[in-house]
């Protein structure tokens, strides 16, 4: 007969083995999948998108034009833009991807719409303005003087998981790089980050302040902020943000993707266009300017 000491020996090193079962039971999070059904507008194969015009997906969002992940690039061999296109988009937690890219026709592209230019070039200083941030008080571009920054353009209710939630992860990861600064020469110490909201409409100064909680966002280094739409679009069209709203539903704004380098002068140094770019590369690049 075993002791109750052994007894409670055995029971103590079994529950590793109990909890190793429970996580391997843990079941993924399930995969949806939607139709989507539209026009190959253009494909970037360096980072495995493509952008359709489609109609409306089911149980999902509206009919727009935006880019979607692929991740087998072999599903964009042999596509050109013009494509008439039958689509699998699988979408899983922040994740979402194209999963299968049929053609089923072709057909000319619609006349673009004029898009505006990027209005500033690297060592260009930015213009300064006046925004709420998520205190409900004033905060100017002069809040960025001094300090090398990274400036986007997100709102919190986008539902796609590679737009503005994208974003939000790769700031997150950039404020993580931030905080193991050690503050030398070269170092991100000081480095600060600013998401300009473009749904002024929704993302009230408790919405913003709710958003930077969620996030763990540090006001020290990272604010959130927005300000009147046609002062944002003046703002915006600095670095070529184009915002269209068709409505009132979080799937009808439609925008671009921003991510804007300056320098301690509030000077552009580069402009990261989508989401293609990685939280890492760009840490590299903070710490060449703030060495600068």
């Amino acid at each position: 007969m075993r002791s109750p000491r052994r007894q409670v020996r055995l029971a103590v090193q079994s529950v590793p083995l109990v909890l190793l079962a429970a996580i391997a039971c843990r079941e993924a999070p399930p995969i949806r999948e939607f139709t989507v059904v539209g026009q190959i507008v253009a494909i970037d194969r360096s980072t495995n998108y493509v952008t359709l015009r489609h109609e409306d997906i089911t149980g999902f969002m509206p009919g727009m034009t935006m880019p979607f992940a692929v991740k087998d690039p072999a599903l964009l061999e042999g596509r050109v833009p013009g494509d008439l296109v039958t689509a699998t988009l699988q979408v899983q937690n922040t994740d979402a991807w194209i999963s299968r890219l049929a053609k089923t026709g072709s057909a000319p592209l619609p006349t673009p719409a004029q898009r505006p230019a990027p209005g500033l070039a690297p060592g260009d200083r930015v213009a300064d303005q006046t925004f709420v941030d998520q205190d409900d008080a004033p905060l100017t571009m002069g809040w960025v003087d001094g300090h090398v920054t990274v400036v986007t353009f997100i709102y919190t209710r986008c539902p796609l998981p590679d737009f503005c939630p994208a974003i939000d992860r790769k700031f997150v990861e950039l404020q993580a790089a931030i905080r193991g600064a050690s503050g030398s020469s070269g170092s991100l110490a000081g480095v600060r980050l600013l998401s300009i909201s473009i749904d002024p409409a929704f993302d009230t100064p408790a919405v913003l302040k709710a958003h930077a909680q969620k996030l763990g966002a540090d006001a020290a280094m990272w604010r959130f902020v927005t300000a009147p739409p046609a002062e944002i679009a003046v703002f915006g069209r600095q670095f070529g943000l184009d915002v269209r709203q068709t409505g009132s539903a979080p799937a009808d704004i439609e925008h671009n993707l921003r991510a804007v380098v300056l320098d301690r002068h509030r000077r552009v140094v580069e402009m990261r266009r989508g989401t293609g770019w990685t939280a890492a590369d760009l840490v590299t690049r903070l710490r060449a300017v703030a060495g600068a």
